[in-house]
């Protein structure tokens, strides 16, 4: 769309509803999620058999990991761009057929005598770049199939990680050995097949547009021209801070959560079994979030109440770290996950709603990819802040610390956001031109400063 010309909206009546087919395409985007979520796990959870497995030192099992990270921001650049190019049901095809490519190659990998390690990073490569496909169409996916009441509990489906809880319970219960890692990797493949196969029989699209922004979507601006009104949006950047600071914490603190507690005693068992009950209280976090905010539409409340819980959890790991603390470690790293997790959809909401009529696609993409940046870079820097002499020795005390301060300053961050809810006004705007009897052209380029008048009046 050209950005000197502006368009009429038709805002004529729509039957504004979740048609059922919604919920069939959103289990079609989870179970998608799953199996790449599955296909990450894979060699992690179990690095010392990977390595005895390719042989290969546990640095190089590491990289199969870095290699993700480094594929999702990687292909970021590009998510935002193809959500709008092909659309919700062609971005996900294309994102199961790469994880089913992906894992095929590492199935083969896994046959070839000795087993190849390059092959398999190959696969890892390209089976890694179905995630951002995934993911980054969390807000564009809602907004297609969902109507507005009911986007944020759609979201929190997408962005909750049920496959890490199957890849974390699954992976090391199947590999007791070398001999049954290759069973695994061949089960990973069959999990993507059958994520895969039902994406082409997905419908599109729903019979109706669920909300009167989606019906008017012709009108949203295009990607190179959303991304400049970005630069200027500095409501939103706060919100990319806030996400970076609280899921690459998130990203940093759970890579190193083993070499935290180790050195006070505690096992590997130990951690995983600590990791578990995290997921599952993230997950439990995100799932809440969604019908809440849905209910209440209160998100700049919710970012303020929440951020200061995540920067009091990770404070609490700086005490709570030590010998014999097993319960109270728990307690904290769950409250932790519960936290940041419910804070998610919050600000990915957020940042929907202060950058509209730019494409959800386009702010989704550059908020996850933003994370994963600062998740790399978060886990580096840790890393220095080892002390090896300390006692006791190579404790992560000092990365304890780090972490608090950025914590403390996500939580800062999410106080001086000021952004409108630019969204629901102009859907509040597009239901008072639809009681006209000749509804006025809406020029695409408005900033849509007239609409808090308009919701004022209305108030």
């Amino acid at each position: 769309m050209s950005s000197s010309r502006s368009t009429v909206v038709d805002t004529s009546a729509q039957p504004l509803k979740t048609y059922p087919q919604a919920w069939l395409a959103l289990f079609l985007l989870v179970v998608l999620r799953t199996a790449i979520s599955v296909f990450q796990f894979t060699y992690s959870v179990v690095p010392s058999v990977t390595s005895e497995f390719f042989h290969i030192s546990l640095t190089a099992v590491n990289w199969l990991a870095n290699v993700q990270s480094l594929m999702y921001v990687l292909m970021s650049f590009f998510t935002g761009w193809l959500f709008q190019r092909l659309g919700v049901k062609r971005s996900l095809i294309l994102a199961g057929s790469l994880n089913l490519l992906g894992s095929g190659i590492r199935s083969i990998a896994s046959q070839i005598n000795p087993p190849s390690y390059i092959l398999t990073m190959i696969g890892q490569v390209i089976g890694s770049s179905a995630a951002p496909l995934a993911l980054n169409i969390m807000t564009a996916f809602a907004a297609t199939w969902f109507t507005e009441d009911m986007r944020a509990t759609a979201g929190v489906f997408v962005a909750s990680n049920y496959g890490g809880i199957l890849g974390m319970f699954m992976v090391p219960n199947i590999v007791t050995s070398v001999a049954t890692l290759p069973k695994v990797i061949h089960i990973v493949s069959g999990i993507a097949g059958v994520a895969f196969i039902p994406l082409i029989f997905m419908p599109s699209k729903p019979p109706t547009p669920p909300s009167l922004v989606q019906a008017n979507s012709e009108n949203t601006p295009s990607f190179f021209m959303g991304i400049r009104m970005l630069t200027k949006n500095y409501n939103f950047w706060i919100l990319f801070l806030v996400h970076g600071f609280n899921v690459g914490l998130s990203i940093a603190f759970g890579s190193i959560f083993t070499q935290v507690i180790s050195p006070y005693g505690y096992t590997d068992a130990q951690a995983g079994q600590m990791n578990a009950v995290a997921f599952f209280a993230g997950t439990l976090g995100c799932s809440v979030a969604g019908p809440v905010l849905d209910a209440t539409k209160q998100h700049k409340l919710f970012l303020r109440l929440i951020a200061p819980m995540v920067f009091i959890t990770d404070i609490a790991f700086i005490f709570m770290v030590q010998k014999d603390s097993y319960a109270a470690i728990l307690f904290v790293l769950s409250m932790n996950q519960f936290f940041l997790s419910f804070l998610v959809p919050v600000v990915i909401e957020l940042g929907s709603e202060t950058s509209y009529p730019v494409a959800d696609a386009t702010t989704s993409s550059i908020m996850w990819q933003g994370c994963q940046v600062f998740g790399f870079l978060i886990i580096l820097v840790m890393d220095l802040l080892r002390d090896p002499n300390g006692v006791p020795a190579n404790n992560m005390y000092r990365a304890l610390i780090l972490q608090a301060g950025l914590g403390g300053l996500m939580m800062l961050l999410s106080f001086t956001f000021r952004g409108r809810m630019l969204r629901s006004e102009a859907i509040l705007k597009l239901k008072v031109l639809n009681e006209e009897e000749k509804p006025p052209a809406i020029s695409t380029e408005t900033d849509l400063e007239d609409i808090t008048s308009i919701h004022n009046y209305h108030l």
